[in-house]
C-alpha cells in the first residue's frame, strides 16, 4: 500500500517549489531539478521516452485573484495532464474546444497543438509528463497513435493513480533511485494507464495491408517531429518509401491537406504560440520553425492568418487575456 499523499508531502525537504521557468506566474517542485535524464525503454513493437516532469502548483494568493490569466502552453510531443486540486477552463485553443477542468481529470495533449487554463477556484495542482511515443526498431509495422481526449477518474482509480504520482516525487526528491529503475517503473506504472482507459489507442498496420494510411500516419508523425529542419519534400520520399507525387495524393485524400498545406499549418500553429507567448524577433521565430528567412515566414503567415505576424502579437499580447468560447 502506498503513502497517502499528505504523508508524502510531509517527507519533503523545504523549499519544495520554486518559479517555473517557462509557465509565468506557477510554480514547480524543486526536487525535479535533479531528475535531468531523458529516460527510454524500448519494448517488441513500442519506444516510450520522457521528456518532462512537472508538478505545478498556483500561489494561492494568485489562485484566489479572480482576474488570473490563462496559462498557455504548446508541445513537440504529448503531455499528460492530471488535474490534483482547483476547477478551471482548459481550453485547446488549436481545435477551439473546451472543457471544465476539475480533481481528477486526466488526459492527453496532441503534439504541436495550442492549449490554454483558466483557473477558477480553489488551489490549482497539476501534475504533467511530457512524452513521445515511436514503434520500437524491431517493430515489423508503422502504427498510428490516436489521442481520445480526457476523463474524469472515479474515486478509488483517483487514489491510486495520486498515490503513483507522489510516490514517483517522494523518490526523486529522497534520491531513492538504483540505476533509474525506481523512477522509470513508476512512470511506466502512470503511463499503463492512458492505455487501460483508452486515452491513448495504437493502430498497428502491417505492411502492405491499408498501405495508403500507413503511408499518411507516417507522413504525418514524420512532419510533426521534424517541422523545424525539414528542407525539402524528398525527404518525406525516402521516409516513406514512395514517390512523393503518389504520397500527396494519397495524403490530401485522407486528410483534406496537401503535404506542404499540412507542413504550414503545423509550423504555423508553433508560429502563434511564439508570437502569443513571447517576445523572441521575427526572424528568430521563423528560424524555430524552420522557414529560411523573415519575408519567406511573413509571407506565409499572412496567407494564412490574414495579418502579418507583428499584427498578430500586438492584437493577441494587448488585448484582454480570457478563454473564447
Amino acid at each position: 500500500m502506498f503513502p497517502n499523499r499528505h504523508e508524502i508531502l510531509a517527507n519533503f525537504k523545504n523549499p519544495v517549489y520554486k518559479d517555473h521557468p517557462s509557465l509565468p506566474g506557477l510554480k514547480t517542485f524543486c526536487c525535479l531539478e535533479s531528475w535531468n535524464d531523458t529516460p527510454a525503454v524500448e519494448l517488441s513493437r513500442l519506444k516510450i521516452e520522457i521528456h518532462s516532469l512537472d508538478y505545478l502548483i498556483l500561489p494561492t494568493a494568485t489562485a484566489n485573484n479572480h482576474t488570473t490569466f490563462p496559462i498557455k502552453f504548446q508541445q513537440d510531443c504529448y503531455r499528460l495532464w492530471y488535474q490534483v486540486e482547483g476547477n478551471g477552463i482548459l481550453q485547446n485553443v488549436t481545435r477551439n474546444s473546451f472543457g471544465t477542468a476539475r480533481p481528477g481529470l486526466l488526459g492527453v495533449m496532441e503534439k504541436g497543438e495550442r492549449h490554454s487554463y483558466l483557473h477558477q477556484k480553489g488551489n490549482f495542482e497539476c501534475f504533467q509528463v511530457l512524452f513521445s511515443l515511436s514503434p520500437s526498431q524491431k517493430a515489423k509495422c508503422f502504427w498510428n497513435t490516436e489521442i481520445e481526449g480526457k476523463l474524469n477518474l472515479d474515486d478509488a482509480y483517483r487514489t491510486y493513480f495520486e498515490n503513483l504520482i507522489f510516490d514517483l516525487l517522494l523518490v526523486i526528491s529522497t534520491g531513492r533511485e538504483i540505476l533509474g529503475l525506481a523512477s522509470i517503473s513508476r512512470l511506466l506504472e502512470i503511463l499503463v494507464v492512458l492505455f487501460k482507459k483508452n486515452l491513448l489507442l495504437i493502430e498497428q498496420t502491417q505492411f502492405p495491408k491499408n498501405k495508403a494510411k500507413s503511408f499518411v500516419a507516417k507522413a504525418k508523425n514524420f512532419m510533426n517531429s521534424n517541422y523545424n529542419s525539414m528542407k525539402h519534400q524528398d525527404e518525406l520520399e525516402k521516409e516513406c518509401g514512395v514517390d512523393i507525387n503518389y504520397l500527396n495524393i494519397i495524403f490530401k485524400k485522407e486528410t483534406g491537406n496537401t503535404l506542404y498545406q499540412y507542413m504550414k499549418k503545423v509550423r504555423m500553429e508553433y508560429a502563434k504560440h511564439y508570437l502569443e507567448t513571447s517576445q523572441i524577433h521575427i526572424s528568430d521565430i521563423a528560424a524555430k520553425i524552420g522557414y529560411p528567412n523573415s519575408n519567406s515566414f511573413t509571407r506565409a503567415f499572412k496567407k494564412v492568418c490574414g495579418v502579418t505576424p507583428q499584427d498578430y502579437r500586438d492584437t493577441s499580447q494587448s488585448k484582454p487575456q480570457q478563454i473564447s468560447f
